[in-house]
């Protein structure tokens, strides 16, 4: 195979994972949802999102949203321009409430002059959260001068001083991290304002964890490591942040003082959630290769034309080689964006049922199970996998599939799809 197909091929995930996508948050309710983790919704207002309880009174909602989304609307007979975003919320006592305590409105204004350029608009809205009460948070967020809109619903813990959501990362340049997934070599700082401590214990857990067992297995994955690789101690200097080196992929759990609940940051590969280096490619492709084939691939001095010959294989040719990578890593892209725990979204077990089988038909959930349904529900050649939620120190979004014997077939259809060329389940 010619050196321009490398390029060619590196160069389609290049341009194939240019833009980042968010991870929508996800409704609490017992109730069917049937693009949950559809890519129909492209008319959808993207925003990111975090709560930070700054006091047992105040609190800041955190928002970031890209302009290009946003439609901007002359103001006068001048050359001004203005974007609006309209942000209704309210407080629901608990998650399937049908009443709610309190809410309002309010509207994020960017005015420019001349035609808008791109940027990112960033802020904060503040709220009074009272601390003894357990509380929802519902957002509706649109484009005031477009069509795009949002939904948000976010848990509100704000009776632990030491939760994750009272603290608040940053650069050194003050920037404000929008999500606990820190890619290698950052220099951050946590601030916690609720409390003073004198020092902080980081207990740290490296990510080497193997990838989870097929669905048919009688093997369950490790729910979530229980012993760290390594612990360490950091001091303040003024009673309220504290700086940290992400120097290894992982988890880095923060406790202040001798609390027991902390905050959780997870160290990635450059890039996350996109996979570009050869080797995540190889590790990532791991559900469609026997093990020979992938340590053979795995340990080749050359890795990009090794991972290249594999995909030439199965598509018989490059045009059709470069639609499998495309479709393939798009899935462990979206895995890692919909499915990250305190690991990786593509090492979990909703991760590799959704690259190997794609989206769900259907999606049912309930708070402590989901259930996924391909192809019609009901008949013989239907698939429907459950995944229990599981009680983790490090993340809410940790669901365990049940395992069952019965879905030996529905694997070997699925996988023997890829392996002769085709895209299993999936509509362009």
């Amino acid at each position: 195979m010619s050196s321009k197909l490398y390029i060619t091929l590196l160069g389609l995930l290049l341009v194939l994972f240019s833009c980042n996508s968010s991870k929508p948050q996800k409704r609490d309710r017992e109730r069917e949802q049937n693009k949950t983790y559809s890519k129909d919704a492209a008319n959808d207002l993207k925003v990111d999102m975090f709560l930070f309880h700054a006091d047992s009174i105040n609190s800041q909602l955190y928002y970031s949203i890209n302009n290009s989304q946003l439609i901007y609307k002359k103001t006068d007979s001048t050359n001004n321009f203005s974007a609006r975003v309209k942000v209704f919320y309210k407080f629901l006592p608990y998650a399937d409430a049908k009443v709610f305590f309190d809410s309002s409105t309010v509207y994020i204004t960017d005015k420019v002059a001349g035609e808008p350029q791109a940027k990112t608009i960033a802020g904060y809205i503040p709220l009074k959260i009272n601390v003894a009460q357990t509380s929802y948070i519902e957002l509706d967020i649109s484009d005031v001068n477009g069509k795009r809109h949002q939904t948000h619903f976010i848990k509100c813990e704000k009776q632990d001083p030491y939760a994750q959501q009272s603290y608040i990362l940053m650069g050194n340049n003050k920037q404000v991290f929008f999500s606990n997934k820190i890619e290698k070599g950052n220099s951050i700082n946590l601030y916690n304002t609720r409390v003073t401590f004198s020092k902080a214990r980081v207990d740290f857990f490296a990510n080497d964890y193997s990838l989870p067992p097929p669905p048919f297995s009688q093997r369950e994955p490790l729910p979530y490591p229980s012993t760290p690789d390594s612990t360490f101690y950091i001091s303040t200097n003024n009673g309220h942040s504290i700086p940290l080196q992400i120097t290894r992929q992982g988890i880095y759990f923060i406790r202040l003082d001798t609390a027991t609940s902390g905050c959780m940051i997870m160290g990635v590969e450059p890039h996350f959630p996109k996979v570009l280096s050869h080797e995540q490619m190889i590790a990532a492709t791991r559900f469609i290769m026997n093990k020979d084939e992938y340590q053979k691939i795995a340990s080749a001095n050359d890795k990009e034309a090794a991972i290249n010959n594999f995909w030439l294989t199965l598509g018989a040719g490059e045009d059709r080689a470069k639609e499998l990578i495309k479709r393939y890593y798009n899935r462990v892209q979206d895995a890692n964006t919909f499915f990250t725990s305190h690991i990786e979204g593509w090492k979990t077990d909703m991760g590799m049922i959704y690259i190997v089988f794609g989206p769900p038909n259907k999606t049912y959930k309930t708070k402590q199970m989901e259930t996924w349904v391909y192809g019609n529900e009901g008949t013989p050649n239907s698939a429907t996998f459950k995944f229990d939620k599981i009680n983790n120190p490090f993340s809410e979004n940790n669901f365990r599939l049940i395992r069952s014997q019965n879905y030996q077939y529905a694997w070997t259809v699925a996988v023997s799809n890829w392996r002769d060329g085709h895209v299993y389940l999936d509509a362009k």
